[in-house]
């Protein structure tokens, strides 16, 4: 008569090697797709500092003076972008003379597209500014308008992400992407949803803020970034990282 320990001493014997076997169904199925989370979360992250970092840059530069205009202002900030394949054209020629400055210079190559936008606030019409152009022809009293803007990148990316403060919609704009007649051009104002947002920001004395006075500007330098090598097939696809920055 055969004992019990020799049958459980048996059925150990056909069962060894399953806990291998459940070991690599729990790696294939848990903890290979963690990992990879794991490092797509940790890449995320570091191209979302870059991001950040580009924009606080490039926006110290711009209220320091940097004309983002020009070519040579555009490749430091894509030196500055290192790795995170800014791309725009080559500026063209006008008239045999190549252009010095070009305020919308896009493509539709690269991972990245950058807005960088001058607003200034107009106040009432006893203010200053609109006393300077009458009062009857100031377009824009109590609000905010654009005095500069300019764009560069891949263009083809405002699908993901577009700029918060909207487009110019006028024709008076410069080369340098300055505005050239921002009181008395009704199309500078900011539209509805810009400006909403922009006065909530500036406009308002919460947490002991104070609003922002007639002729007072804003710059602002936005970012935004595809990161296509970040997303994982079908189960994940990475929105791209974006960051603003005023002064």
């Amino acid at each position: 008569m055969m004992s019990k320990i020799q049958i459980a001493s048996r059925r150990l014997l056909g069962q060894k090697g399953q806990e291998f076997i459940m070991f690599g169904l729990m790696m294939l199925f848990v903890y290979v797709p963690l990992l990879l989370w794991m490092f797509v979360m940790g890449m995320s992250m570091i191209v979302s500092i870059q991001t950040n970092n580009l924009a606080r840059d490039m926006d110290n530069m711009y209220i320091h003076g940097t004309d983002f205009s020009t070519y040579g202002a555009q490749q430091l900030a894509q030196l500055v972008a290192t790795g995170l394949d800014l791309e725009f054209p080559t500026f063209g020629a006008t008239g045999g003379t190549t252009n010095l400055n070009q305020a919308k210079n896009v493509g539709s190559s690269g991972n990245g597209l950058i807005w960088v936008t001058q607003i200034m606030y107009v106040g009432a019409t006893t203010d200053p500014l609109c006393v300077s152009v009458g009062a009857a022809n100031c377009a824009s009293p109590n609000n905010f308008v654009y005095t500069q803007q300019i764009e560069f990148g891949n263009s083809t990316l405002t699908t993901q992400k577009d700029t918060s403060v909207g487009y110019y919609a006028g024709s008076g704009i410069t080369s340098s992407g300055v505005i050239s007649a921002p009181l008395t051009d009704s199309t500078a104002k900011l539209g509805s949803t810009a400006q909403t947002a922009m006065k909530s920001l500036w406009q308002t004395t919460s947490n002991g803020q104070a609003s922002l006075v007639d002729g007072q500007t804003v710059y602002i330098v936005e970012v935004f970034f595809q990161t296509p090598t970040l997303s994982m097939g079908t189960l994940y696809k990475s929105p791209g990282t974006y960051a603003r920055y005023f002064f």
